[in-house]
């Protein structure tokens, strides 16, 4: 080989001395020396922002406080820039009216986990940027308004589940893709850690759920096909719930105690329900198949229990496991579910209804004692 005849590969795909287009929009648009622009255009081409009390189209999470007080939080995906919003209500029969809106904020990351905590006021949402933050919606000094308590960069990846502690503490706990779990204490006015799992999981934590009953029991899923049960009174708390599962756990939830004795339910990518009893681990004691893809989340209210996937269509089942509706009025993935909220005195006597909430700014309420009422 010759090689005093090598080409410069620097200086061969160097942009040339003589390449000019032109640097604002309508010098640009009536330029027809210089057509391949197309990069040119969009870093050129400012974003458009959303109008004020509006979510982006695609409305992912929600949650509820004891008052009744509704969060919604979307991210925009199709958009030049990837961003999140989130928008209050002060109830759910309110959702979508613009008018009613109590608060409102545009987030410059996407918004992956969101709850409130133990105080009405309060709420925790984290990003994909491993930020996790604390808000309040108001109180006797400040009055009413959206202001930020406190703001931490703890997690290496993004923060994909987040839930409080029902104990007297004041504690959060979240997990993230880098494997990680923490215990964040908010009683002082900020958010600092009191307990770190650097290594709880060795892949992404797909979902973290604690004990209605009592206040130091949680457990996690991740991708690395585990569940564990978490005592966070033990100097080594975990427990195996359960290992080496055929697929990688999705999503996991406690279920009540009053109708579903203390069982744990899984989901995983196959689009199946696991159930498994916390004092017999690595036993699956039911197994209910739902999808032909992933499990999203599960979510419990009273008797029954609704299941959503990567997909449409949203199944509810009572306390049997029999299936008595499947939804499929959304057009895209359906992403959570906000039960109505009623007192204990009347819980016999009011009927259950959920609103579904998902892509393509859909909402549905769904009459769910109704539906049971036309399967039996």
């Amino acid at each position: 080989m010759d090689y005093s005849k090598r080409v410069d590969m620097i200086s061969a795909y160097s942009v040339p001395i003589s390449y000019r287009p032109p640097e604002t929009l309508p010098a640009l648009d009536k330029c027809t020396d210089y057509p391949n622009t197309n990069s040119l255009q969009y870093r050129l081409t400012e974003a458009v922002p959303l109008a004020e009390n509006q979510l982006p189209p695609f409305l992912d999470l929600a949650t509820v406080n004891r008052a009744g007080n509704v969060i919604l939080a979307g991210n925009n995906y199709t958009n030049r820039v990837w961003e999140g919003g989130l928008c209050g209500w002060e109830k759910a029969e309110e959702l979508a009216n613009e008018e009613k809106v109590i608060f409102s904020k545009r987030c410059e990351a996407i918004v992956t986990a969101l709850c409130y905590t133990k105080d009405d006021a309060l709420f925790v949402l984290g990003n994909d940027r491993g930020l996790i933050e604390l808000w309040s919606t108001g109180n006797a000094v400040r009055g009413n308004g959206l202001y930020q308590v406190d703001r931490r960069y703890e997690h290496i990846g993004a923060i994909t589940a987040l839930d409080i502690f029902n104990g007297p503490e004041r504690i959060v706990i979240s997990g993230s893709m880098d494997g990680c779990i923490k215990l964040w204490d908010y009683s002082e006015g900020d958010l600092h850690t009191s307990r770190t799992l650097q290594h709880a999981h060795t892949g992404t934590i797909t979902s973290v759920a604690t004990d209605c009953r009592q206040d130091s029991l949680a457990v996690s899923c991740s991708y690395d096909r585990s569940a564990f049960l978490w005592d966070f009174r033990e100097m080594k708390p975990a427990i195996a719930l359960y290992e080496k599962h055929n697929a990688a756990f999705t999503t996991i939830r406690w279920c009540d105690e009053a109708n579903w004795n203390r069982l744990v339910a899984l989901g995983d990518e196959a689009g199946q329900v696991h159930f498994i009893d916390t004092r017999q681990p690595n036993v699956l004691l039911e197994t209910v198949p739902c999808f032909d893809r992933k499990v999203h989340k599960i979510s419990f209210h009273r008797k029954y229990f609704a299941v959503l996937g990567n997909t449409p269509e949203v199944k509810f089942f009572d306390d049997k496991s029999k299936q008595l509706h499947a939804e499929a009025s959304a057009s895209n993935y359906v992403r959570d579910i906000i039960w109505n909220d009623v007192k204990d005195s009347e819980q016999e006597a009011s009927p259950i209804s959920c609103t579904l909430i998902g892509w393509d700014s859909y909402l549905k309420r769904v009459s769910v004692d109704a539906v049971a009422a036309v399967t039996e």
